[in-house]
Order: structure tokens, then C-alpha cells, then sequence
């Protein structure tokens, strides 16, 4: 069977993870390793977090993200296993790893030592800048036939809108008596 990479981000019990962190570590881990999963890289990814609403009567979560691999017949068992950890886990998301990106992903995630390490990554792409251009932000005003400017093109790429929009007053159009 193949062998696949996933990431599996946990949102684990507060009060648990403050009292033995190595232990609801290596409780993740053993479940892992119990369905063949082999860990690559575990790590806290922000503990004593505040949720945005409530989940099992706990306002604060930990996060913790866990990379590993292994066969991808097995997955929906582990997910069960998972599922059934209802003391520990709160929540759990598992993505498998694009092979495009695997190797670059691991590295952040083992380079970096910050909690959210992967955070690096979006606000470079918050700093990218879109060319005014690009959106339609550098055409010139139409001028509409009463020497008005005229709205927004139409949807298809139409003519320019009148003043008061797409639904406009008809030039040609008579005065109903």
C-alpha cells in the first residue's frame, strides 16, 4: 500500500497539557504508532489559545500539529481512534501532504522554533501587492451622453452604466399619458 505524509493539526484539552504535556504527547503518539504511523516532526503549535466559542465547556484550547506518514488504507481507522479520545482531543483536522510541497513544508516546520511557525509563510503573501491594472483600477472614466460620468462597466464587460446604474431612464422612451 502507499505510503503517504499527512499533517494532523490537534486541538487538545488546556487543563490536560498544563498539567503533563510529555504524556498527552506521547498518548498522540502511541495512537499514531499503534495504526503504523511513523512520527516525523511534533510540536506545540500555541498552547493556552482562546476559542471563539466554547467546545466541551473549554474556552481555551492547545494546539498541537503533528507530521508523520504512513499507509493511507489505514487512515479512517486512526481518525476513529481520534475521534474517540474524548478526554484529550477536542478537535482534529488531518491533511495529506502535497508532494510538491512536502519537503519545503517539513523544513519550515522543523526549522522554525516559534509557535506559529507557519505564519511566516502568509504574511509573505499578505506583503505581495495586486498592480492597480490588473482589476480594472487604471481605465479612464467613461463619459456618459449627457456629459456625465458614468458608472462601473455592466457585468459582461458592456457598455458603461448611466448614472443611475444599469436600469436608467430610455432616451427614446415616451411619457405615458
Amino acid at each position: 500500500m502507499p505510503v503517504v505524509h499527512y499533517e494532523t493539526m490537534f486541538l487538545l484539552d488546556p487543563n490536560k497539557v498544563a498539567s503533563d504535556a510529555d504524556g498527552t504527547r506521547n498518548q498522540i503518539h502511541t495512537i499514531l504508532e499503534r495504526h503504523g504511523g511513523a512520527v516525523v516532526i511534533s510540536r506545540p503549535w500555541d498552547y493556552n489559545h482562546k476559542l471563539s466559542y466554547p467546545i466541551n465547556k473549554q474556552k481555551k484550547g492547545s494546539y498541537h500539529i503533528v507530521y508523520y506518514t504512513m499507509e493511507s488504507t489505514r487512515q479512517a481507522e486512526l481518525e476513529r481512534d481520534f475521534a474517540l479520545q474524548e478526554g484529550l482531543i477536542l478537535r482534529q483536522l488531518t491533511l495529506k501532504l502535497d508532494p510538491k510541497w512536502r519537503e519545503l513544508i517539513l523544513d519550515v516546520a522543523r526549522e522554525d522554533q516559534g509557535n506559529g511557525f507557519a505564519l511566516r509563510g502568509m504574511k509573505d503573501e499578505a506583503a505581495v501587492t495586486t498592480d492597480p491594472a490588473a482589476i480594472g483600477g487604471a481605465e479612464p472614466a467613461a463619459v456618459a451622453p449627457g456629459g456625465e460620468e458614468a458608472g462601473p462597466p455592466g457585468r459582461d464587460g458592456g457598455p458603461p452604466r448611466g448614472p443611475r446604474g444599469p436600469r436608467g431612464p430610455r432616451p427614446d422612451a415616451e411619457k405615458p399619458e
